[in-house]
C-alpha cells in the first residue's frame, strides 16, 4: 500500500490509523520476511506464538478443513500502512467438509463473544483456514468470504496446508485479492 492509500482510506470512511515504529525498524524485536513481500504491498506481521498456535490447530484435523479469525491492530508508519496479527481465534459451531469451511451465524456468534472478552479493542485483520492436501490458494467460496466479510484494505486471508507444512498470505491490492509474503516476529529474548 502507498500514501495514495491514505487517501483511499478516507474515501471508504476509515480512519486513517495512528503512527507507530514498524516492526523492522523495533531493535527489540527479530522480524524476518517470509515469501516476496513487494514495496507497495500492506506489511504483514504475525509473531511466533500466534503462527505457532495457527499451525498447531491446523494440524489437529488433516481430513477436514478448519478456520479462523485474526484480530489485530493496524497502523501506518511515514505513510506505509501495516497489520499486525494480534492472536487468533478459533471458529466454533462451522460447516466443514474436506474440501469446505463455512462461516455460519452460530459461528460469528462465539467469534464476537470471544473477541469481546479477549481482544476487544482489536479490529479483525483478517481470517484464516485450512486446505488439508490441496495447497495454498483461494478458492470461489474463499473469495466470497473475503469480498463479503473481510473486504476493508486492511484485511488479509491466511491459508494453511497441514499436510504440506506449507502457508501463505492474500491481501488486497488495487482493488483484487493478490496473494503476498509477511514477516515473522519475534522478541529479541525469545529462544
Amino acid at each position: 500500500m502507498s500514501d495514495s492509500d491514505l487517501g483511499e482510506l478516507e474515501e471508504l470512511s476509515i480512519a486513517v490509523p495512528a503512527e507507530r515504529l514498524i516492526p523492522t525498524l523495533d531493535a527489540s524485536r527479530s522480524v524476518q520476511a517470509m515469501g516476496s513481500v513487494g514495496g507497495d504491498d500492506l506489511h504483514i506481521f504475525l509473531r511466533e506464538e500466534t503462527l505457532r498456535e495457527i499451525v498447531l490447530y491446523a494440524k489437529s484435523d488433516l481430513g477436514h478443513e478448519l478456520g479462523g479469525v485474526l484480530p489485530g491492530s493496524f497502523y501506518q508508519h511515514r505513510g506505509r500502512l501495516w497489520v499486525e496479527i494480534d492472536g487468533y481465534i478459533r471458529a466454533e459451531r462451522y460447516v466443514n467438509t474436506s474440501a469446505s469451511f463455512k462461516f455460519t451465524h452460530d459461528t460469528w456468534s462465539a467469534i464476537t463473544r470471544e473477541k469481546e472478552t479477549r481482544f476487544a479493542d482489536k479490529p479483525l485483520v483478517g481470517w484464516q483456514h485450512t486446505h488439508p492436501g490441496y495447497g495454498v490458494f483461494l478458492s470461489g467460496m474463499d473469495l466470497f468470504i473475503q469480498n463479503n466479510f473481510f473486504n476493508l484494505p486492511y484485511q488479509v486471508a491466511l491459508v494453511v496446508d497441514p499436510r504440506a507444512d506449507t502457508l501463505g498470505f492474500f491481501q488486497w491490492k488495487r482493488g483484487k485479492v493478490s496473494p503476498c509474503g509477511f514477516f515473522y516476529v519475534r522478541d529479541k529474548g525469545a529462544r
